[in-house]
């Protein structure tokens, strides 16, 4: 099987960096970042699409999984796994909603 190329949006990143950097200031601490940040990319590395797909979005082509509170957005093609959006699931449901609209 062939590597699995994980890319980021610059949305994507950006949205990632400011809920590790929101536990980062809450916790006093940047371990429990490191360590939330490195599961991510280690799930998105390792998801297996022959087995089951994660969940599906109302947008065509776009899935999703929650990782500890986290739902990473994605679509894929080939071996590339792009990474489209980040969200905390403790935020405020309706901005959710926004944020799904903006996705291509």
């Amino acid at each position: 099987m062939a590597k699995r190329r994980v890319s980021w949006t610059s949305r994507a990143n950006s949205e990632l960096y400011e809920i590790l950097n929101y536990y980062a200031k809450r916790n006093k601490s940047r371990i429990y970042s490191a360590k939330l940040r490195n599961s991510i990319k280690q799930k998105l590395k390792d998801l297996d699409f022959s087995i089951a797909l994660p969940q599906k979005t109302a947008k065509p082509n776009i899935f999703y999984f929650t990782h500890n509170h986290i739902s990473v957005f994605f679509s894929f093609q080939d071996n590339t796994v792009f990474v489209k959006s980040v969200w905390d699931e403790r935020r405020n449901p309706q901005s959710l909603e926004f944020i799904l609209q903006k996705i291509d």
